[in-house]
């Protein structure tokens, strides 16, 4: 599958753009795509240009994220981005069924 092929292409100090990589992704799948990300510019010094709408990738650590909703264009904390917490407020409202 595709995650699979993507993960076999990653070398060392590569430089990589992924445009919305959490398009056809469980939110299980962006779960371990995140943690692959992390491992990857951890250990084998990779760098990642990525366009997305998924909280889970947005929550990498260490990302540096631009609100390009806003204008000018701000540098902003993922758990403040308008998309992020509209799942906040979602799954806040239904909490009590979990």
């Amino acid at each position: 599958n595709a995650f699979r092929y993507f993960i076999e292409k990653i070398g060392e100090n590569g430089l990589y753009i992924l445009d919305e990589p959490e398009n056809s992704l469980s939110p299980k799948r962006q779960v371990e795509l995140v943690k692959f990300i992390e491992d990857a510019t951890r250990f084998l010094g990779c760098q990642f240009i990525i366009s997305t709408h998924s909280p889970f990738i947005l929550a990498l650590r260490g990302a540096k994220i631009y609100d390009l909703d806003e204008s000018p264009v701000d540098i902003k904390k993922w758990t403040k981005l308008g998309n992020v917490r509209t799942y906040y407020e979602f799954f806040k409202e239904y909490e009590d069924e979990f």
